[in-house]
C-alpha cells in the first residue's frame, strides 16, 4: 500500500475516534475511544515522522523541507495537548471536554493540510515504488512503536 493510502486510513480512524470522544457523554465510551485514539496517534505520528517527514527534509528542496519541519512542529503541539488530556481526571468535565474539542480541531486542520500539501510533496518527490516502500516501512514502524 502506498504511503498516502496508509496515512489516509489512519486519518479516518483518528477522526472517528476523536469524534466519539467529543460526541459521547458516556465516560466509559469516552475513555475507551480516547485510549485507542492516543495509542494510534502516538504510533502514527512517530512512524510518519521517520518515514515521511525525514524523507521530505532530505530532498534538498527548501519548500519541501519546510513541509517536513512543519509536520514535526504540528506533531509536537498535538503531543503536548495529548499529554495534558492523559493527565485529566474527569473526561466529562468542561475543561477536559474543551481540551478534547481543541484536539479534534487541531487534528482535523493538520489532516486537511497534510492530505493537500504533504501528499502533493510526496507525489512530486518520490516514484510509485518508493511510495510503496514508504508505506511498508510506515506499517512496520507502527507495529514496533510502543504506546507512550
Amino acid at each position: 500500500m502506498e504511503i498516502t493510502d496508509a496515512l489516509k486510513e489512519d486519518h479516518e480512524e483518528l477522526k472517528a475516534l476523536i469524534a466519539t470522544v467529543n460526541d459521547s457523554d458516556d465516560s466509559e465510551e469516552i475513555e475507551m475511544a480516547f485510549t485507542q485514539f492516543a495509542e494510534l496517534l502516538g504510533k502514527h505520528s512517530k512512524a510518519e515522522e521517520k518515514v515521511v517527514y525525514d524523507a521530505l527534509i532530505g530532498t534538498g528542496d527548501e519548500e519541501t523541507e519546510m513541509e517536513g519541519y512543519e509536520g514535526y512542529t504540528e506533531h509536537m503541539l498535538a503531543e503536548t495537548l495529548l499529554k495534558k488530556l492523559k493527565e485529566g481526571a474527569d473526561v466529562t468535565g468542561p475543561e477536559w471536554k474543551a481540551e478534547a474539542k481543541v484536539m479534534q480541531e487541531i487534528l482535523e486542520h493538520h489532516i486537511e493540510e497534510e492530505e493537500d500539501e504533504i501528499f502533493d510533496a510526496v507525489e512530486n518527490n518520490f516514484e510509485d515504488g518508493e511510495r510503496e516502500e514508504m508505506g511498508v516501512e510506515f506499517e512496520r514502524l507502527k507495529g514496533e512503536i510502543q504506546p507512550a
